[in-house]
């Protein structure tokens, strides 16, 4: 086995991971050499110390050494370079049964380990810069600020909440106060935290504060169900102080949509909750609308994102998310992207008493009759629906008599409605079902759930399962049953000894926390990255967008007077030619003009009343207008020197700017120009036609340096 030497890169290691934490199997990430799969650490008797007269002076020491399997080859690293070098590619149990296991990457392939890391690094940077853009459009919208409500309306609304605010809680509210009352730009917060954490009431006071500054809301839940629980709470809350709370899915029948519609258009209706019904609206519909709170977005197609988005642009929005976002990912959007984090579980709930176990027809008797006897209800989730049936037959023969409702996905949205309603009306004592229930349900009188074969589920699932539960301050349990260990395949083994790990004295799922992270990027960047992630792991690609985060300041153009773009190649200054402006004065106000111009823009202005005055240009002239165009562009975008070689049909733009600036000035390119581009050590080569006269390579650079800056993302400008 060859040995893997480190190479640390000064940084301090964010996400680098304890070696003596590794589980053998799992797949790992070396910073140099890419991704291998670690098998375990083994010691290994290196040469004993000399003595004054050359011969050993003791026993041979034993040093740990970490094994990692390559394609090619098998590696051996020291502890304490693993700890600097080494990354985990996912969470142990995040790569399912079934699903491809990464490919091993290569020792002796360094350079196709770079390349893929550097694609990563600018998938990124493309990342970023599109959330700074959308970011930017938002503080160019202006909105009056909502007054508060007087304070003894405001108290008597609070008081309506039978809890007291978690500090959390308290916190989010008082962001999204100073976001609608303080701000004369529109809000376009998230607020995230666990189910069951209190997200609702936060919003609810967003609703209010709204509402009491005379405001229309459209509340958006991703299923119907979800969409009734909220009508119902909301309306609890505001109809007291005079607000209409209406509710639009798909099972409102047409005439009463119609109506619905009408009493808002008319602003009889303050609050509409409603699924992505509300998304498909005529366009006069939105008139009204001034705060748009989505719930879950996550769960949203991509269809009905991109209408959120487009209806996100001029309208208030808050955001509520169950999927975690880890504290750090948190402080690096902090610049860009308001976030409340509602980490702080309400006093009453209890920590969901979790067992893991193989399964035992006993056990589940027990549980489902203990949740029977203080008349509670249960879930019971399977991995697969062609497990139901046999579930199902399983709890008939323990509970002759027990009513069982089942869900899975492959259901009629309607009919999954209806049973859903049902049961949260108490019509069953157990919803048989598939992850169907991962998110969004909020049911209180359920608190058992039992799942089986657990090993077949993702960590990042198993948690949104188990937060199923523990809602209504009872004691919550949580079985997890798991197959035989020795019919099981390795994969399967290690992710149960991960739960296991994570199961253990209330620890939470910890290490479910990665997932969570990659899938809080989703959130946050509403951007589906899983294809970049599986190419170099999460950590590894946590670690490169918290430092892209870091260094959004330096994407900055240093840009500079037109004048003082140096141009090598033209000895004097081109000129308007006599043949086009015959008299001496008329020239040189005009050449003045040219040579004046700070921008683009106003060297067309001149052009234009050239035009305008004496006809099109001739090919001299064109040439002399076509020169200061190119001074201008080259200044706005920070380039310090053209020069042009007119035999090879080059032109070297040289850019005074970190080298990430210059490859985001030809990333974002059409495929077609980029390829006449190349980034040097000094700045950017454009390819033109070898052999071409000086005015055609020079009209040639102009449109270069044209579709560099139209295509440059707004921010960067800004910067």
């Amino acid at each position: 086995a060859g040995l893997l030497q480190g190479g640390g890169n000064g940084l301090s290691p964010n996400n680098s991971i304890d070696p003596f934490k590794l589980i053998p199997g799992e797949f790992v990430v070396h910073r140099k050499y890419g991704i291998g799969k670690f098998l375990g650490i083994r010691s290994i008797a290196e040469d004993a110390p000399l003595g004054a007269d050359g011969q050993p002076s003791g026993p041979a020491p034993r040093v740990g050494y970490l094994f990692i399997q390559y394609a090619d080859n098998q590696a051996k690293i020291k502890p304490e370079k693993a700890s600097e070098q080494l990354y985990r590619y996912a969470s142990p149990g995040a790569i399912k049964a079934g699903v491809k296991p990464p490919k091993l990457s290569r020792i002796q392939d360094r350079k196709g380990w770079q390349q893929r890391e550097a694609n990563t690094k600018k998938h990124i940077r493309q990342l970023v810069v599109n959330q700074m853009c959308v970011y930017l459009q938002r503080l160019q919208c202006v909105r009056e600020p909502y007054m508060p409500p007087p304070d003894e309306v405001y108290q008597r609304f609070n008081e309506l909440f039978p809890f007291k605010l978690t500090p959390d809680q308290a916190m989010a509210v008082s962001d999204c106060y100073e976001d609608l009352s303080q701000r004369d730009t529109p809000m376009d917060r998230i607020v995230v935290g666990d189910v069951g954490f209190g997200k609702t009431e936060v919003a609810m006071r967003a609703v209010f504060r709204v509402f009491a500054g005379g405001g229309q809301v459209f509340v958006l839940a991703p299923t119907t169900v979800l969409a009734k629980q909220h009508v119902a709470t909301m309306a609890a809350r505001l109809r007291p102080f005079g607000a209409s709370v209406e509710l639009l899915n798909r099972n409102v029948k047409e005439s009463e949509r119609t109506a619905v519609l009408k009493r808002w258009k008319d602003g009889e209706t303050q609050v509409v909750v409603g699924t992505h019904i509300l998304l498909n609206l005529k366009k006069e519909m939105y008139g009204n609308l001034k705060l748009l709170v989505i719930d879950e977005e996550q769960r949203f197609g991509v269809k009905h994102k991109d209408q959120i988005s487009a209806l996100k642009a001029s309208v208030d929005v808050l955001t509520l998310s169950a999927t975690p976002i880890p504290r750090t990912l948190h402080m690096a959007i902090a610049g860009f992207r308001d976030a409340s984090l509602v980490t702080t579980p309400p006093p009453e709930r209890r920590p969901i008493n979790t067992q893991l176990q193989m399964y035992n027809a006993r056990t589940v008797q027990e549980a489902i009759q203990a949740e029977l006897d203080r008349d509670g209800q249960i879930f019971y989730v399977v991995p697969k629906i062609q497990m139901m049936a046999g579930a199902l037959k399983r709890l008939q023969n323990i509970f002759p008599d027990l009513r069982v409702m089942e869900a899975h996905g492959q259901m009629k949205g309607e009919l999954l409605d209806a049973a859903m309603d049902d049961f949260a009306s108490g019509k069953a004592d157990v919803l048989l079902c598939t992850t169907i229930v991962e998110s969004g349900l909020d049911i209180p009188n359920v608190n058992t759930i039992i799942i089986e074969e657990v090993q077949q589920f993702g960590l990042a699932s198993l948690y949104q399962l188990r937060g199923r539960v523990g809602r209504a301050g009872r004691q919550a349990y949580a079985y997890m049953f798991h197959a035989e260990l020795a019919s099981m395949r390795d994969e399967a083994r290690e992710r149960l000894l991960a739960l296991e790990e994570c199961c253990g004295l209330g620890e939470g799922f910890k290490l479910a926390e990665r997932d969570m992270a990659i899938r809080g990027v989703g959130t946050i960047f509403g951007d589906k990255q899983s294809g970049e992630v599986d190419s170099i792991g999460a950590d590894l690609y946590l670690e490169l967008l918290y430092n892209q985060l870091e260094k959004i300041e330096k994407l900055r153009l240093n840009p500079l007077p037109p004048g003082d773009v140096l141009t090598p190649d033209f000895a004097t200054v081109p000129t308007l030619s006599v043949a086009y402006v015959a008299t001496d004065d008329a020239r040189c106000v005009a050449d003045e003009s040219l040579a004046g111009a700070r921008s683009n823009a106003e060297v067309d202005k001149v052009l234009s009343s050239l035009v305008a005055c004496f006809g099109d240009a001739d090919p001299r002239s064109l040439m002399a207008v076509n020169y200061h165009r190119m001074r201008t562009l080259a200044g706005e975008l920070g380039v310090t020197r053209v020069k042009i070689d007119e035999a090879s049909g080059t032109v070297d733009f040289d850019v005074n700017a970190e080298t990430e600036v210059k490859e985001m000035l030809v990333d974002n390119l059409d495929e077609m120009y980029r390829k006449d581009l190349t980034v040097t050590p000094g700045g950017i080569r454009v390819v033109a036609l070898a052999g071409a006269s000086i005015d055609v390579t020079l009209a040639q650079a102009v449109n270069a340096l044209r579709r560099i800056s139209d295509s440059l993302p707004s921010f960067i400008k800004f910067l």
